[in-house]
Formats: structure tokens, sequence, C-alpha cells
């Protein structure tokens, strides 16, 4: 299952690879000055101190330098390594992070279109609020896998061999010794990273019904205020909110306990090694020098299996995080192009129902056998009670659903068999339930079909909206609150009705 979800997350890496590759590039150079910081150390405690020869491994050239020289050389190697190491941290830190929003915006972007393809089915049965937290939170994921699980955990398994190797060079018992810390570590972060993929998926779950709840209350204001209700909407939040910190808390107190174990596990391993590698140099079978690099090397050996447990974490935690927004990915529209799609043709607007019949479900039936023929130019007005199926009949028109059997037909084309962009162009629907943004009078008017400010003015003049809207402080420029909050009902209708006047499509639908 990781396997399979890091293989997705990754497939957003490769638009990126250039960028990533300098990363890796620049992360592999620091493991290297890495491994050489402890060098110059050793030279001087062997070397200038120790008066023993210079090591093999260096330049000949070196053994005709005095100790002053060496001592200078080392210091000023010790100055340069480090400045060094810290240009390639930041260089691969900025490239690596900007890999990684790449990948997020790539991500959030791929999943907003797609929750636009979706149907009316599936947006009825989701919280806003959980898809909003899906879209902006939990893409995060995918960097947080990728950057802060995968790249690390490579780079610490580079870094473990390289010294690993150094070590191996210097004592060979030393470093078997190193190693056994290895089958423990291995049990607890099998143990507990599967706990906590399991506890971050639960936390995950309540922030974003806790992020759902607060969407829908505040977006219901007037009506909670309306009916006294200010009370019990803090109090069920509040117990959402200590839900959600809860779950945290339990998760953070995981990774917490896990940290302590592998810390438990490595200070075991530096005490059984410190007390061998003084008995070697007490025996001579090590110097002092080359001690402190093991040491040294020992340290920055056991940092990155820590640095390992760290980024299991991670990934299990960015895993949960990913399969739910993947979740929604996965979820196929029901109401798509078919392969055989073409574009609608200009029409002129005969529209006909053939036979149908239609369910949300299968036990009950909104339409069965339903014919209708409006020719253009007709207006029609359909009557009948609550839940007859009016809005349905207007729903199947634009294709926000299909028939489960008969067709409809615009023109003698049946609607499945043209593209649904081409044929919402020719349809404009009003809505009951006036939708209006945040914007300016103009940019609502105009949604879905920029025109110019006379084309707008027109329209709002047939829906007898002109009047109003050159009354208000901005005229056609002033911002309106969301869903047209600052406006009285009959304005936002009208505002709605001028919308679908301006687009001239030859089938008008209100509904």
């Amino acid at each position: 299952e990781v396997r399979r979800v890091a293989g997705r997350a990754l497939s957003y890496l490769r638009p990126h690879r250039g960028r990533f590759a300098g990363g890796v590039g620049l992360t592999l150079l620091g493991i290297l000055l890495d491994l050489a910081k402890p060098v110059p150390l050793a030279i001087v405690l062997d070397v200038v101190l120790g008066g023993e020869a210079v090591p093999g491994w260096l330049p000949a050239a070196f053994g005709g330098f005095g100790k002053t020289t060496l001592l200078a050389l080392a210091a000023l190697a010790i100055v340069v390594l480090t400045a060094s190491r810290g240009a390639a941290t930041v260089g691969a830190n900025y490239l690596t992070i900007d890999t990684g929003q790449r990948m997020v915006n790539d991500l959030r972007t791929e999943i907003y279109a797609h929750l636009q393809k979706l149907s009316l089915r599936f947006h009825n049965e989701q919280q806003t609020g959980d898809l909003l937290y899906r879209v902006m939170s939990d893409t995060y994921s995918a960097q947080g896998l990728v950057m802060n699980g995968l790249l690390p955990l490579t780079s610490a398994a580079v870094m473990l061999a390289g010294m690993f190797a150094v070590m191996l060079s210097f004592d060979v018992t030393l470093s078997l010794v190193a190693l056994l810390v290895c089958p423990p570590l291995f049990f607890a972060i099998t143990r507990i990273t599967g706990r906590i993929h399991a506890q971050a998926t639960d936390s995950r779950e309540a922030e974003s019904a806790l992020y759902a709840r607060a969407e829908s209350t505040i977006g219901a204001v007037k009506l909670v205020q309306a009916y006294g209700r200010e009370e019990g909407a803090v109090a069920e939040f509040r117990s959402g909110s200590e839900r959600s910190l809860a779950l945290s808390l339990k998760l953070y107190s995981t990774e917490t306990v896990f940290a302590l174990v592998v810390d438990s596990v490595l200070a075991v391993g530096t005490a059984a090694l410190v007390w061998l590698g003084a008995l070697h140099v007490m025996d001579g079978r090590l110097g002092i020098g080359e001690l402190t690099i093991f040491l040294s090397y020992l340290k920055d050996l056991y940092g990155p299996i820590q640095s390992v447990s760290q980024n299991l974490a991670e990934i299990s935690s960015s895993r949960a995080g990913l399969e739910r927004v993947f979740k929604v990915l996965d979820i196929e529209p029901d109401v798509k192009d078919a392969p055989h799609a073409r574009p609608l043709p200009p029409v002129a607007g005969r529209v006909r129902f053939e036979g149908v019949h239609f369910s949300y479900d299968d036990e009950r039936p909104v339409l069965a056998g339903i014919d209708l023929d409006v020719r253009p130019g007709e207006r029609v007005a359909l009557l009948g009670p609550t839940g007859a199926g009016k809005s349905t009949l207007a729903s199947l028109l634009v294709r926000f659903y299909d028939p489960k059997d008969g067709r409809v037909t615009i023109d003698g084309h049946d609607l499945r068999d043209v593209t649904v962009l081409s044929l919402r162009r020719q349809v404009t629907v009003m809505l009951q339930e006036q939708i209006l943004f945040h914007t300016s009078v103009r940019d609502n008017i105009a949604f879905g079909s920029p025109r110019p400010i006379e084309e707008i003015r027109r329209a709002a003049e047939r829906a007898e909206a002109h009047e109003f809207i050159e009354r208000l402080p901005g005229g056609y420029d002033t911002v309106i609150g969301e869903d047209g909050s600052t406006l009285s009902g009959g304005q936002r209708q009208r505002l709605a009705l001028a919308r679908a006047l301006l687009r001239s499509a030859p089938v008008v639908v209100l509904a």
C-alpha cells in the first residue's frame, strides 16, 4: 500500500525532475563534505600533536609541510568544509522545497479540476468543508511524503553507507557493534509506524469534519441567529475541536514515544562503542585521532538513523493525507463525454424527452416514461407538487444527470452523443436558489461569458436590474457580499436573471 501511494505521488515529481535532480546532487555533495569534516581534526591530533606520519591517503606533498603549516591548513579546511556544507544545504533545501511546492500545486489543481467534473450526485453527498480540507491541506502530503520522507530517507541511507565504509577501514569490530542497534530499531519501526498511520488518518478525518462544521455554520449564520442557535453551534464546534485536538495529541504522543524508543536504543549503542573504542586505544589497536573520527562518525551515523525513524513517521502521516486525496481523484464522473462525442452544432432549440426514466437510486423512481416536445420559441411551464420531478427534468436537460432509459435530444441530437461543454454553452440555466459571488455586480452578471459593459447593461435593463444597480455606491463595480448578502431577495433574483439573459442561448431553463 505504501509503495502504491508513494509511486503515485512520485508521478507528480516527474515534470520537475530537473530541479529535483539539482537538489539531490547538492544533497550528495553535502554528504561527501560531512564525511570529510572529522579529517582535519584527526590530522591535528595524530600528526601535529601526536607526531605520527602523515596518513598515506593524503597527497605526498603534505609530508613536506611543517606542523605549523599543517595546523593552519587543518584550521582552514574546517572553515572551508563547514561553509561549503552550509552552502550545499541552502541550495539543496531551496530546490527540494521549491519542487515540493510545485508538486502540491499540481496535485491541488488536479483535484480541484476533478471536483468540477464530478456530478451533482457526488457533491450532494459530500460536505463542502471536507472537500476544501482535502484540496487545501491534504495535498501538502505530496510534499511531505517526497521531500520530508523519501528524499531524506534516501539521503540517510547514502550517508549511512558512506560512514560505515569509512568506519570499517578503521576498526571492523567496532563497526559491526554499531550495527547491533539495527534489529531493535527495525522492531520498533515496524510496530509503531502502523499505529502512527492509523492515528494520522483519524486525526485528519476529525480535522476535516471540524473544517466542514465551521464552513457550514458560518455559511448559515443568518439561520443560526434567527433560530437563536448561537450557543448550540458554539458547543458543537467546541466538541468537534476537542475531539480533533485529542486525536492530534494522541498522534503526537505516539510519535514522541517512538522518538524516545529510538533515542534509548541509540544511547545504548553509543555507550557500548565508547567503551570498546577506549579499550582499543588503550591496547594500541586504534589511535586517538582515529577514535575521534570514529566517534564523530558514530554521532553522524546515529543521526541519520534517527532521521530515518522520523522520516518513516512522516511517510505514515503523509500517506494518510494522500489516500484521502487519491480517494477523490479515483471517483469517476457519472456524466462524461462519450468516446464518440462531438460538439453540439448551433441549434434552434427544439427539446424532446422520449420515454425518459430516471431515479436517484434503484428503489424510488422519479420519472417514468416521460415524453415531452418543446418547439423553438415555445414557453413551457411544468407544474406539480414538491418532488414531482420538475427540477430533475431541468437537470437532465443540462446533463447534470443522464436518464436511466430513454433519451433527451436538442434538434435531434442525443445529449449523450455531444460534448458536455458544447451542450451547456447553448443552454442557460437560472436556478431557483440564486448563486452570487463576492465580487462586482459586473462580474456576477458576466459570469461564464465575459462581455463588454454595454451588453451587460442591456441584459440588466431587460431584467429590470439596471435602475437599482445604478443606485449602488459603485454602480456596476460595486462588490456585493457572498451569495449577494448585501442585496435584497428580489435584487439577487434580477441579477441572476440578467446573467441568464446575457448568454442569449437558444434554450433557457428556469429551475
